[in-house]
């Protein structure tokens, strides 16, 4: 699994550590470093889903989010407008 949340600390840059390990991650957690969801901070989550196209990785990517104070409704679907406008159109099909 690659977490972007624990993947936090890591020394190199999260799109090369997608490319070097893309054969072990068969499930992506997302949200930002403080633990609300894509898009209320500064990940760059165009970097990380271009890495994960470029690699055809196939697997789950779901949304972790720590803050729950907002309503789940919402942002769930502000975490996935977010991440759609960052989407590669010809990722993920």
């Amino acid at each position: 699994m690659f977490d972007t949340h624990n993947a936090v600390a890591e020394a190199d840059p999260h799109p090369e550590l997608i490319r070097r390990y893309c054969s072990y991650i068969k499930h992506v957690h997302v949200n930002e470093m403080d633990g609300r969801e894509p898009g209320k901070g500064d990940y760059d989550f165009d970097a990380l889903l271009n890495a994960l196209s470029a690699v055809k990785y196939s697997g789950w990517i779901s949304l972790e989010v720590f803050d729950l104070s907002g309503d789940g409704v919402e942002i769930a679907r502000s975490a996935i407008n977010h991440l759609k406008k960052d989407m590669p159109q010809e990722a993920f099909i």
